[in-house]
């Protein structure tokens, strides 16, 4: 039999008798009890005006920002974040706060913020000018 004949084999399938839907209304014996669906949907509503309300009361939250880290610093955040169930996001939100109401710290994290994003840029230009000259060397060759 060639692959042909097999593949004409599998397409023909066995019939299966059709079943009765489960969730279709009985016609006989079936009692629904009553309920009142007005009574229901009010409680409903209050309930998920509550709790908006509820929500209204904390702060918004933004978007998530992508954040690239050192290596070695990032698997510190990770370790220390899941020994004290926090999330990154909230460790730096609360890292903010606490700064914000101390001059001297404020100052300390932004000198130190500074020459990071100093040591970055100049990662980065090597970076580039390593690409530029790799790719360079392709075109010469």
């Amino acid at each position: 039999m060639n692959i042909l004949d097999e593949i004409r084999n599998r397409a023909v399938a066995p019939t299966v008798a059709p079943r009765e839907d489960v969730l279709a209304p009985q016609q006989q014996g079936s009692s629904t009890p009553d309920v009142d669906v007005t009574s229901t949907a009010d409680s409903s509503v209050s309930e998920l005006t509550k709790l908006e309300e509820q929500l209204a009361n904390f702060p918004e939250i933004a978007p998530r920002v992508p954040v690239r880290l050192e290596v070695a610093i990032k698997q510190e955040l990770d370790e220390l974040c899941n020994l004290e169930k926090i999330t990154v996001e909230t460790l730096l939100e609360a890292f903010y706060v606490t700064c914000q109401d101390k001059d001297t710290v404020m100052k300390q994290v932004l000198k130190e913020a500074k020459k990071r994003l100093k040591s970055r840029k100049e990662a980065g230009n090597i970076r580039s000018s390593i690409t530029r000259l790799a790719n360079l060397a392709k075109k010469l060759k």
